[in-house]
Formats: C-alpha cells, sequence, structure tokens
C-alpha cells in the first residue's frame, strides 16, 4: 500500500537558515519561482542571507553615491530599490540592478561623456528635456566632425557578463547630413579593441512625435527604415520615446579594473550635419 507523502510538509521541516543558503546560490528569478513551493521558502526568502548574496557587492558605495538618500529596512527592500534607476555621481551617471540576474547596469549622461567642440556653442548647445531622466541633453546644433566617446571600468560591472553598450538619442525631423556617411562604431577594452561595426542614422522616418526641449516643441523621429546588414546598426525605439545604437557588445569576466571604451565617430564625410540630440551611453547586460 502506497504511502501519501505531503511535500510540502517535508520542504516544511526544512531549517529556514538551510532554505536561505541554498537559494542564495541561485539567482533572484529562480529563488522568487522556488518560494512558491511551500511556506516556509516563502519566508526564507525574506533573509537578508539570500539578499546579500544577490546584492553586488560594492552596493554600499553605490547606495553613497545616490543623489537622494535611499531609505530602506532589509537586504530585500534594498534589492528592490536598486532595480529601479537612480542617479549617483551628481546625477551624471543612471545606476539600476537587473531585476531576473541582479546585474548591473548604468548610463552615462552626455554631461559623462566625451563629445568633440562640446563646449563651443556654435555646435552643440545643453537643454533640459521633459522626457530625459538628467538635467541635461547634449543638442548637435551643426558640425562636420561627430564623435562620441564613452568610457567605464570592469570593475564597475557585473562580472562573468556579456554586455551590450548603446547610445541613446532622439533625431529631429529636421536633422540634416546624418545619412551621406556610415559612422564607426567601436569599443575597447584596456587598449584592445574588441569589437567594431557601422552605423546608419539615416534621414529617412517611419514614426514621428514631438517633444519639448527647452520649452519649444520639436518634431523627432522615433525609427529609422535603413536597413542595416550584418555588423551594421540602425535606431532601434526604446522606453519614453528615446531610440538607441548598439555601439557593440563585449563579456566582463573576472580582469583586472581595465577602462571600457565605447565610441561612435564620423569623420571621415566633411558635410555639415545636425538635429542630433544626445542623451547618454548606457550599459547593460545583453541576453
Amino acid at each position: 500500500m502506497e504511502a501519501n507523502f505531503d511535500t510540502n510538509c517535508y520542504f516544511n521541516v526544512l531549517p529556514e537558515e538551510c532554505v536561505a543558503t541554498v537559494f542564495s546560490l541561485t539567482c533572484p528569478l529562480d529563488a522568487c519561482r522556488s518560494s512558491l513551493v511551500s511556506s516556509s521558502f516563502r519566508s526564507a526568502m525574506d533573509s537578508d542571507i539570500i539578499w546579500d548574496k544577490f546584492l553586488p557587492s560594492d552596493w554600499l558605495e553605490i547606495v553613497s553615491k545616490s543623489v537622494s538618500p535611499l531609505a530602506f529596512s532589509s537586504k530585500k527592500e534594498l534589492f528592490a530599490l536598486l532595480c529601479h534607476p537612480f542617479l549617483i555621481n551628481a546625477g551624471k551617471i543612471s545606476f539600476k540592478l537587473e531585476k531576473s540576474s541582479g546585474k548591473k547596469s548604468y548610463i552615462l549622461s552626455a554631461r559623462a561623456l566625451s563629445i568633440t567642440w562640446i563646449s563651443n556653442p556654435i555646435y552643440w548647445s545643453w537643454v533640459s528635456m521633459q522626457e530625459s531622466r538628467f538635467s541635461e541633453v547634449a543638442v548637435l546644433r551643426t558640425s562636420n566632425w561627430l564623435e562620441i566617446e564613452g568610457k567605464i571600468t570592469t570593475k564597475m560591472l557585473s562580472q562573468n557578463t556579456m554586455y551590450g553598450a548603446y547610445l541613446i538619442m532622439k533625431i529631429s525631423d529636421r536633422a540634416y547630413g546624418l545619412d551621406s556617411e556610415a559612422a564607426e562604431i567601436s569599443i575597447e577594452i584596456g587598449g584592445r579593441q574588441v569589437s567594431k561595426g557601422k552605423a546608419y542614422l539615416g534621414s529617412q522616418q517611419k514614426s514621428n512625435s514631438s517633444v519639448l526641449v527647452d520649452g519649444m516643441e520639436m518634431m523627432v523621429t522615433s525609427k529609422m527604415t535603413h536597413k542595416g546588414g550584418e555588423n551594421e546598426q540602425i535606431p532601434c525605439e526604446r522606453e519614453g520615446g528615446w531610440v538607441e545604437i548598439e555601439l557593440g557588445k563585449f563579456f566582463n569576466g573576472v580582469c583586472d579594473d581595465d577602462e571600457v571604451k565605447m565610441s561612435f565617430k564620423e569623420v571621415k564625410g566633411y558635410q555639415l550635419k545636425g538635429g542630433i540630440i544626445v542623451e547618454g551611453m548606457e550599459v547593460r547586460p545583453k541576453h
């Protein structure tokens, strides 16, 4: 005669610390799924043992750089807070954790980037936009030299993770000089090039929307119709009405504190170009 076996009762006899330790060896998504198995598992999910493992090792430093104080009473609450974007480094960088994995991602604002001739008001201007998470964005007025570079260190990123780098922008319907020459995109780590390709901003519009720039209405396009080939990138829609161009991808292992340099450059055409609104560059886990 077969005995009835109550799996839930079996799990409930396991010490909560034991369950928490096992969960801490998984990822946030798997741990949350496993908590549905029994009441003891759900109780263990509140343990700091679990969430301390899911938090980045430098979370204290990250929290200390937050523009606004973060209030939390447990590591679980802290993890939930870090999964929502918040500004650090005097508002020049946005940080968040990927909820499913706990991996880090950053957005470097235009102020944190190196943009050729950005200090010359003939070529570029700084404006505020309601749609931006940052206090200012950079608007290309006119220039024959477009070069944007972002830098971050491997130490700031999650280890053993594939990352993608993205230029975040809007393109005005009055933009010009963007489609005659492909831009060069690349990523270097420690001075060694690990990714390169071409990007097309183009001028053909798929859809338009209006945004406010310093109180003035400006039409922008949210998608280009140029079809990118192998190693060729085109703008793609993202949240908030912005578009992004993938600059490349790289694997961050367990190496030393190397510099990651992300570049977008169009300097060969020599034609005047304008109408780009740059919000920043994002570095996020790539799946």
